[in-house]
């Protein structure tokens, strides 16, 4: 499907994102809505995951394999209720489903705050918070493609991963002003002198600010009108068993589930960047090195790289820049294999950064259109089962690698450490160029005409 007409293709890159963002205006106002929540979302989720396994050491003070099970631990449960959320946002709607999300986001984050130093209410806070970040991304996946026309929806899922990344920018900036202008904490002598470390300080903002999107929530439209797609091409009203039913008999579901398996391995450097990478540049490079300083260069390449991406990459499909994304982000790792100096961290961000916007955004689009109308969330969510069983793995063996190959205190050997994660990201686009009639054959739309 392609994303644009050929003449619209042909325009200069200012003047067609100009008319593009025109076309988004025109659509409905709760698309500027979600907008504004993911962008909400993602200051607050960012701003706890960069600093989460330094929190459970520093704060809590679990060891790197307790720290380590705890962050797999609840990654795990968040792939699981995504599997089941994207059911119940088709089935219920996009605004109920909204709330719900937001409200367990801002439970749970309140807890964190309140529990402070306390070792086991925090962490019991951080898994109250799982239902609302499994959910909100399938949510607002499917809120984004069914607020969108065919001649909108690549452009509305890149300016929807740019606001994602612009959130994402402010959680790291905010972090390092915690931990660098404020390390010792914060004291709040209107409270009865409560002292809360930075990372406490962190869960505080967090929690306000998801506040603000639960507010953004309520503006949402009571009453969602089905599009032409929807009313034409899309099923009637179902429950969430039933719609499972119809997701798991569609032949083409299965070719997507197996081209996202092996995308998994390269999603999972992601997962090392907020868990692994932190610990081991304070522990190789320096004991005050500024991970999340450095980090922001992520999103902010991003912000920057997506729409010239989108707009010279839009005649291409969604596979093959998915495929040659991933290969650029996998071997970023290997800057880290062969030195730990702060040019090779420079240069592991940037490169990661650059191969995601070729990949990310079209992910979205390219999960967004294989899916049948009207099941978007539940595709976005049935998408994250590989996750499930890796996600656990990453987390547990984040904890055990940094033990190993990155201790504390003693020998280390991180060369070794990077190069199995590096092994095993690029082991993902390779196997997928492999089986790419087997992903195909089960897809009667092929990879190539996702556009």
């Amino acid at each position: 499907m392609a994303s644009t007409s050929a003449a619209a293709s042909d325009r200069p890159f200012a003047q067609q994102a100009l008319a593009d963002l025109k076309a988004l205006g025109a659509g409905p106002g709760a698309l500027w809505i979600i907008f504004l929540v993911k962008f909400l979302e993602s200051v607050a989720h960012f701003a706890i995951y960069n600093v989460l396994a330094v929190y459970l050491t520093e704060d809590l003070k679990y060891g790197d394999v307790a720290a380590g099970t705890i962050a797999g631990t609840w990654l795990t449960a968040v792939s699981v209720v995504m599997f089941f959320s994207g059911f119940i946002a088709d089935a219920v709607g996009i605004r109920k489903a909204m709330l719900l999300a937001v409200g367990s986001c801002l439970l749970g984050r309140v807890v964190m705050t309140v529990g402070r130093s306390d070792p086991i209410v925090p962490v019991v806070g951080l898994f109250i918070t799982t239902w609302g970040v499994a959910a909100l991304l399938p949510t607002m996946t499917a809120a984004v493609r069914r607020y969108t026309t065919p001649q909108t929806v690549a452009f509305g899922f890149s300016l929807f991963y740019v606001i994602m990344n612009i959130g994402a920018l402010v959680a790291p900036q905010t972090v390092s002003f915690m931990r660098t202008r404020l390390k010792g904490g914060v004291d709040f002598d209107v409270l009865g002198g409560v002292h809360l470390t930075s990372s406490q300080a962190l869960f505080g903002i967090a929690t306000l600010v998801t506040l603000l999107a639960a507010a953004a929530s309520l503006m949402l439209p009571r009453e969602e009108a089905l599009t032409t797609r929807e009313t034409d091409a899309g099923p009637a009203p179902r429950g969430p068993l039933q719609i499972l039913q119809e997701v798991m008999g569609d032949r083409q579901f299965f070719g997507f589930l197996l081209f996202v398996s092996l995308l998994v391995l390269v999603r999972l450097i992601f997962q090392h960047a907020h868990l692994t990478w932190p610990k081991y540049t304070l522990r190789e490079v320096d004991k005050d090195f500024d991970f999340a300083g450095l980090w922001s260069l992520n999103p902010a390449l991003v912000i920057v790289l997506t729409p010239f991406v989108t707009a010279f990459t839009k005649k291409l499909s969604a596979f093959w820049c998915i495929v040659a994304g991933s290969f650029i982000s996998g071997s970023s790792v290997f800057f880290l294999v062969f030195s730990s100096a702060y040019e090779a961290q420079v240069a592991f961000v940037a490169v990661l950064s650059v191969g995601e916007c070729l990949w990310s955004p079209r992910l979205y689009e390219y999960t967004a259109t294989v899916a049948a109308p009207g099941r978007e969330a539940s595709y976005m969510g049935l998408s994250q089962v590989p996750m499930f069983f890796a996600k656990p793995v990453v987390g547990w063996m984040s904890g055990w690698m940094l033990a190993t190959w990155c201790p504390e205190t003693g020998a280390r050997e991180t060369s070794t450490m990077w190069l199995i994660i590096g092994c095993t990201t690029l082991a993902g686009p390779l196997a997928i160029l492999g089986l790419r009639k087997v992903i195909e054959g089960g897809n009667p739309k092929p990879a190539a005409a996702v556009a």
